[in-house]
């Protein structure tokens, strides 16, 4: 559900939704969550032609058995037979799936043309976190990467948000049609201050959801590995790590140093101050929103390669880019040392995201994916 905007996911959809309600009529069809902010209906119901809300089932025992967790959890029987309807009666252009976890959504006697949406593609971060656990997760990958294959056999058309993505889907599962449409910002609230405040050379910052999987591990990472290396020269340096609903092992970080801030009104106020943001991701994948948040803001920025995968940002001139403890620390050391450079890097990093990377460009780039889509034919599976 794209409400609140606490996560990188419900951002995109809200944004991309709102942009691209200009140019297409936009019916939205979701499952209620729990403790549902009071204003989610408003908010949903402002930028739509129409919503509907359904509420989860609970799923059989051979459901239990048969799909994967979170094709479990975001589950509805409901929106299944709403769904089913809608598709009969009425005249749709196009069916989107926001999400992997839908792909049964849409019957198989449906003409209507479909486009299967990744966020991030699941089975990567599955592998990734869940590598070493015990069988019953290993089962659970299983069944994920039995319905990643159902959805390329059922659907040939599938976005992502980046392009190494959209190769590794097509190495996977063969002749696809691959639309990439990237994440991007709201130029309305991320935008740098006239005149920019002075940033503080002794602050870096992180901002993320803390309780998704790559952040964690990223933050766990960088406090147990390059943090150090920067303190032996910069005792003062403290570091904030902004997002909301952290895990404990994330609450565990902070210290006189480490500021874990949890969930905040917005994150602008904590990258205008810092004197860099740090990037440590090491797990690929995903929305990828805070670098191009951050340079929106003309803040000067440190990324791991795979952190700032997809975004065509150049070494130097936007950002800084480093993969090991110690040249990570070495990159941020020379930011936090060089205001003036910084500047200037992120000012051009600025003017980069700003020609590509605003809400309504990409938008208009999705109705273009859509309309291709649409107008291609009927449905044709991959295979």
């Amino acid at each position: 559900m794209p409400w609140p905007l606490e996560n990188g996911g419900k951002i995109r959809t809200y944004h991309l939704i709102r942009s691209a309600a200009r140019h297409a009529e936009i019916h939205l069809r979701l499952i209620e969550e729990p403790d549902m902010a009071p204003d989610t209906h408003q908010a949903l119901e402002s930028i739509c032609a129409s919503v509907g809300f359904f509420e989860r089932s609970r799923p059989s025992p051979i459901e239990r058995f048969r799909l994967a967790k979170l094709e479990r959890w975001f589950h509805s029987d409901a929106l299944d037979r709403a769904v089913q309807e809608e598709l009969r009666e009425g005249d749709y252009s196009l069916v989107h799936l926001d999400e992997l976890l839908l792909t049964r959504l849409v019957p198989p006697s449906s003409t209507v043309p479909v486009v299967q949406h990744h966020h991030k593609l699941d089975t990567v971060l599955y592998d990734t976190l869940f590598s070493e656990l015990g069988p019953k997760r290993h089962f659970d990958r299983w069944k994920l990467h039995r319905l990643e294959a159902e959805s390329t056999r059922r659907y040939r058309h599938h976005l992502l948000c980046s392009q190494e993505d959209a190769e590794l889907l097509r190495r996977r599962h063969g002749a696809l049609d691959l639309g990439v449409v990237p994440s991007g910002f709201d130029p309305e609230h991320f935008k740098s201050s006239d005149p920019l405040p002075r940033r503080e050379s002794d602050r870096i910052v992180f901002v993320g959801s803390m309780n998704y999987g790559p952040n964690v591990d990223a933050m766990g990472y960088f406090c147990d590995e390059v943090f150090p290396l920067l303190r032996e020269k910069r005792p003062g340096l403290t570091l904030d790590i902004v997002g909301g609903n952290p895990l404990q092992k994330v609450k565990d970080l902070a210290s006189q140093h480490v500021n874990v801030t949890g969930r905040v009104d917005s994150v602008a106020p904590y990258l205008e101050s810092a004197g860099c943001m740090v990037v440590p991701l090491r797990i690929g994948g995903g929305t990828r929103l805070k670098i191009v948040e951050a340079l929106a803001t003309e803040t000067p920025v440190v990324s791991t390669t795979i952190g700032a995968e997809g975004l065509g940002l150049e070494y130097g001139r936007h950002l800084g880019l480093a993969d090991t403890p110690d040249a990570f620390a070495t990159e941020v050391e020379r930011i936090l040392s060089d205001p003036e450079g910084a500047r200037a890097m992120a000012r051009a990093g600025h003017e980069y995201v700003y020609q590509r990377y605003r809400w309504d460009v990409l938008a208009e780039e999705l109705v273009d994916y859509w309309e291709r889509v649409a107008f291609s034919g009927t449905r044709a599976p991959s295979r």
